[in-house]
């Protein structure tokens, strides 16, 4: 059982609203290689999207660690299926949702996952499924990254190289070996392994957070390609978009935000930035400094690949002492003045970690790592993955929470 957690409210600058109580419902140990595993890392969460309203969500939970994916009710608090991959090298790094149109108009979503195998295993996830695997890439997969409109097209990021751009066509239970890219996007070794995507419709861009900096390739032809047997490459990057400077160039943290905007995290910095993307592409720079509207504040440390959670005006990250950091930037989104803010604003509430009174296995100890953060649409749920094989369930406050379980 994990008793509350103790909420920091962040000094009032003025800045940012405050956000939602929330407290810790339920820890769960559920990708587990072995008994009493507390070393597995949970690298990716993200909440299924509603078939009716991709800005909305559902109550499943998808995350990934290790060999296992998992859904997760996170109403009930129940896991409700679970893959377990049969490839002794897998250890799964990401995971994308996606909802795809039938053949007799029916909707349907269908979970992608990849890693260290180096392939995308697609899943059905109303059975948790695999119906189909998509090989093409030498190394590992670091990220991946559906097309906002064109939902069967998804992108493919690898420590071979390149970012690989598939259809995966509509959902059959019989597997197929007949994938191949629709374009290859070369990342060169200025760039780095891809950590994250996202893609700009309005700006025509694919954007990469990398071990060197932040990229992006114009890619505006994506409902006109098909596969071939040689695909078209883009050899080189279109921008960099130049951080300032930090400890390290590595941008782990991007994530979309509506109008246009873009926030990113480069380790080491203490900051998250959000930026305005037509803004700088307007400029026609190929190296294009970063001139952030606002600035957050951020824990300062050197632990990579923490990936941000955005949902509906509310951003979060983790951080390496087990905590998650909430920002309330509804009103910068859309009542932004589209200019420099030289303040450093103060997080909206930061979430301590609690403490596990039922398993021990469970307690914090130091650099205990959120690696990634998922939120669901009506804000009702804050979620993250540990390195310590943890999915956490944080509830609001608005409703009574089921006391916290470690296993």
């Amino acid at each position: 059982m994990a008793r509350r957690g103790v909420k920091r409210k962040a000094p009032d600058l003025g800045k940012l609203p405050s956000t939602d109580d929330y407290s810790p419902a339920v820890f769960l140990r559920c990708h587990n290689q072995r008994e009493h595993d507390d070393e597995t890392k949970i690298w990716k969460c993200e909440f299924e999207p509603a078939l009716d309203n991709p800005e909305e969500t559902t109550n499943l939970l998808a995350t990934c660690g290790g060999k296992t994916v998992c859904i997760i009710d996170v109403n009930t608090q129940q896991v409700l299926k679970r893959f377990q991959d049969t490839d002794r090298h897998e250890n799964f790094y990401t995971l994308a949702w996606t909802t795809i149109e039938t053949a007799n108009k029916r909707k349907v979503n269908v979970l992608a996952v990849a890693g260290e195998g180096g392939a995308i295993k697609l899943i059905h996830p109303n059975q948790l499924l695999m119906y189909a695997i998509i090989r093409g890439h030498k190394k590992y997969i670091s990220c991946l990254l559906f097309h906002p409109t064109l939902t069967r097209l998804l992108f493919s990021g690898s420590k071979d190289g390149f970012v690989y751009l598939w259809d995966i066509g509509i959902p059959d239970k019989a597997p197929t070996s007949t994938y191949v890219p629709l374009l290859k996007i070369s990342l060169q070794d200025s760039v780095g392994d891809a950590l994250n995507l996202v893609f700009s419709e309005r700006s025509g861009l694919l954007i990469a957070g990398a071990e060197r900096g932040c990229v992006g390739w114009s890619v505006t032809d994506c409902s006109s390609l098909t596969p071939t047997r040689r695909a078209r490459v883009i050899e080189k990057v279109d921008i960099v978009f130049q951080h300032p400077k930090s400890k390290t160039t590595t941008i782990d943290g991007l994530i979309n935000l509506p109008g246009d905007l873009l926030a990113t995290k480069q380790v080491g910095s203490g900051e998250i930035l959000i930026w305005d993307l037509a803004k700088h592409v307007e400029k026609q720079e190929r190296d294009c400094p970063i001139e952030p509207l606002v600035k957050l504040k951020y824990p300062q440390h050197n632990v990579k690949y923490l990936n941000l959670g955005f949902s509906n005006g509310l951003l979060s990250v983790g951080d390496d002492q087990g905590n998650l950091v909430l920002y309330n930037i509804k009103s910068i989104i859309h009542n932004h003045k589209r200019e420099v803010d030289e303040n450093i604003w103060e997080p909206s509430m930061v979430l301590d970690w609690p403490n596990i009174i039922n398993n021990p296995n469970t307690a914090p100890r130091q650099d205990l790592v959120v690696n990634t953060v998922a939120i669901s649409s009506s804000h009702e749920f804050v979620t993250g993955g540990t390195d310590n094989n943890l999915v956490c369930i944080w509830k609001r406050e608005d409703s009574p929470a089921a006391p916290a379980d470690g296993d």
